[in-house]
């Protein structure tokens, strides 16, 4: 494993660029002993709140805490939720000069109520009009100015962020400069992702933007070839406890399975693949090292409950074999 350990001491020097649905994730925790006299609904008694990155935001936490530079581009609201998101993007030392405030918008607000040690609420606060052109263009212009850029994620939820007009801004900048380009989609997206580098769709994402039922290997097989003809770009299809497919031009499908020991919550576990995905390809690691690496990184992160970045001393120790994630 030293040949991966190599590329994981370069993530510092890396530049990467997240555009994207900038999030706020507010996690309410407590104690449910009873049912409620109005409704039949547990009560919690709330013991703690915190808020977290989350979304697009998650992306660039993931970056930064495995030692990567972060620069985070993306819409929010001018609220309240707006300042505490600020101050742990600031924290986390990623780079806000990208953001763009609107009055339009609110900032997106997603609160998970957390009782007997599982989710039992989601509340979503959000506008997912899409963005006036004006502020694409802003937003396209603010990328163009990061200096030593390595790679580029676009970090779509389909909440507004990612336009067509966008992606070709970005398409045509990322491929004029050579800078790897990589999307975490959403399927009624798809046409707009054609020639990126790589695509990092879910199981349920590939089956829809292919069109194919996924059964079996066989289904991830001919989705997988499917998409990346269709698209041109590379496929690394994440299939939770089956591990990573991975589709390369010109090369065999390779699975990689899982080495995850204990499940606990997979919130945010997509945004880690991408993160720790740019980072390795920007280090010229192959594709297929790349996605190991990341898988690690995502097997790391699944052990953790609720939206949670992975740090880079994990990642690190789960190579060296000081972990409980084999090799």
């Amino acid at each position: 494993m030293k040949h991966l350990l190599k590329y994981l001491e370069q993530f510092k020097e890396k530049n990467i660029a997240v555009i994207g649905d900038i999030m706020l994730d507010k996690y309410v925790y407590g104690d449910v002993d009873r049912i409620s006299p109005e409704a039949p609904v547990p009560i919690v008694r709330v013991t703690e709140e915190k808020y977290v990155p989350g979304g697009a935001a998650n992306v660039a936490a993931n970056i930064s805490t495995l030692d990567g530079n972060a620069f985070l581009f993306g819409i929010i609201g001018n609220d309240s939720y707006k300042d505490i998101l600020l101050n742990k993007l600031s924290s986390l030392k990623i780079n806000i000069d990208g953001l763009i405030t609107d009055i339009k918008k609110n900032t997106i607000l997603k609160t998970r109520i957390i009782g007997l040690k599982q989710q039992l609420l989601r509340m979503d606060h959000e506008n997912t009009d899409y963005t006036e052109n004006r502020s694409c263009e802003k937003l396209i212009s603010k990328v163009k100015d990061v200096p030593n850029l390595s790679a580029i994620i676009i970090s779509d939820y389909a909440k507004g962020t990612i336009t067509e007009n966008l992606m070709r801004g970005i398409k045509e900048f990322s491929k004029n400069n050579g800078i790897i380009l990589i999307i975490d989609p959403k399927p009624k997206h798809k046409s707009w992702y054609r020639d990126a580098s790589l695509i990092t769709p879910n199981k349920l994402e590939s089956q829809q933007m292919s069109g194919i039922v996924i059964e079996n290997k066989d289904n991830i097989q001919k989705a997988g070839k499917g998409m990346l003809r269709e698209l041109n770009s590379n496929i690394i299809i994440t299939a939770g406890s089956e591990g990573m497919y991975v589709f390369e031009k010109g090369k065999e499908p390779v699975h990689i399975p899982t080495v995850a020991k204990e499940v606990y919550d997979v919130t945010g576990a997509g945004d880690t693949v991408v993160a720790s995905l740019s980072l390795a390809l920007s280090c010229d690691a192959s594709l297929s090292d790349s996605a190991v690496i990341s898988n690690h990184a995502a097997g790391i992160k699944v052990g953790k409950v609720g939206t949670a970045p992975v740090a880079y001393e994990e990642l690190k120790q789960s190579f060296q074999g000081n972990s409980k994630l084999p090799l």
